[in-house]
C-alpha cells in the first residue's frame, strides 16, 4: 500500500481560489466599463478614441485571463520553489 506523505503548503489552496475568483469578478466588471466607455465615446463623436478603449480593454482582460491560469496553477501545484515533495 502507498503512503501518501502530506505536504506542507505555505499559502492554503482556497487562497488561491479566491484570488481566481476575484479576478474573475474584476474582469467582468472592466469589460463592462470598457464597454460603455466605448459606447459613449462613439456617441459623442470621437470613434478613433473607441479603438484606444478597445485595446486597453483586450490587454486588461488577457493580463487577468493569465494571472487566473497562474493561480489555478498554483492553487493544484503550490508554491514550487518553497513547497518541495519530500
Amino acid at each position: 500500500m502507498v503512503r501518501s506523505i502530506p505536504r506542507n503548503r505555505y499559502v492554503a489552496r482556497s487562497t488561491w481560489t479566491t484570488l481566481s475568483c476575484e479576478t474573475l469578478a474584476l474582469l467582468t466588471s472592466v469589460a463592462i466599463i470598457a464597454l460603455s466607455a466605448s459606447l459613449l465615446t462613439a456617441s459623442m463623436g470621437a470613434p478613433e478614441d473607441v479603438v484606444t478603449i478597445g485595446v486597453a480593454a483586450v490587454g486588461t482582460v488577457a493580463l487577468g485571463l493569465a494571472l487566473v491560469r497562474l493561480f489555478t496553477y498554483l492553487e493544484a501545484n503550490g508554491l514550487p520553489v518553497l513547497e518541495r515533495s519530500q
